[in-house]
């Protein structure tokens, strides 16, 4: 029987160049099908972006399973690229307030750059396997940034479990994902505009919303 006479060394070296290559032929699909999706829309078919690719859908297949697969590649790529446009937007501020618009700004910046690919990669995105959000991990690192300007901006507060104002931060991604996604479903046209929305939406996470003017008072006549 004939052995292996292959150095270890060399199979090792074939193989990592084998693992480069796939790891670059993966980032250009998802790149590829990035683009795709802006171009044709958040519905668009595996078949689809094969063809905007110019290469086969058996290709995108093979490297991501199926389109929840390549969904999930895209949300990844789009999330790295919004977290870290966050964190630089943070660490870049000369305070809190400052941080959390210019935070809030990048996320509907990064949106309306390309509505399709918003909704492709996270508005539609789908669970996993086992039923757990694909973006969960993204929105909790999310929240750990907002979490950490916090403290920093009230040092003596505590920002302990038993604190109300831990659960700030949450709340601040859950409201910044809701006013994303709605403003998107404004036509473009007819939408306020992004600082107006950005400074609007970091006074209401600070200050909340005071507007005595639009409640009207209750009918006191009525209650007799």
């Amino acid at each position: 029987m004939k052995q292996d006479t292959v150095d270890p060394a060399v199979r090792d070296g074939r193989s990592s160049r084998w693992d480069r290559h796939r790891a670059r032929r993966r980032r250009e699909l998802v790149r590829a099908a990035r683009e795709a999706v802006h171009e044709l829309g958040p519905g668009v078919s595996m078949e689809e972006i094969a063809a905007h690719a110019g290469t086969s859908k058996s290709v995108f297949y093979r490297y991501f399973g199926d389109r929840a697969g390549l969904r999930r590649a895209v949300a990844e790529r789009v999330t790295e690229r919004v977290e870290q446009r966050l964190r630089e937007a943070a660490d870049s501020s000369p305070d809190g307030p400052s941080a959390l618009h210019r935070m809030v700004a990048e996320c509907l910046a990064v949106a309306s750059s390309s509505p399709a690919v918003y909704a492709f990669a996270i508005t539609e995105a789908e669970p996993d396997a086992d039923g757990a959000p694909v973006l969960g991990p993204f929105f909790e690192r999310v929240s750990h940034v907002l979490a950490d300007g916090l403290a920093r901006a009230l040092p003596g507060e505590g920002l302990w479990p038993a604190s109300p104002l831990s659960l700030w931060p949450r709340g601040a991604v859950g409201m910044v994902r809701a006013v994303v996604e709605a403003w998107l479903a404004v036509p473009a046209d007819d939408r306020p505009g992004r600082d107006e929305t950005a400074d609007a939406v970091t006074r209401w996470l600070l200050d909340g919303l005071h507007a005595p003017a639009l409640i009207s008072p209750p009918d006191q006549g009525a209650l007799t």
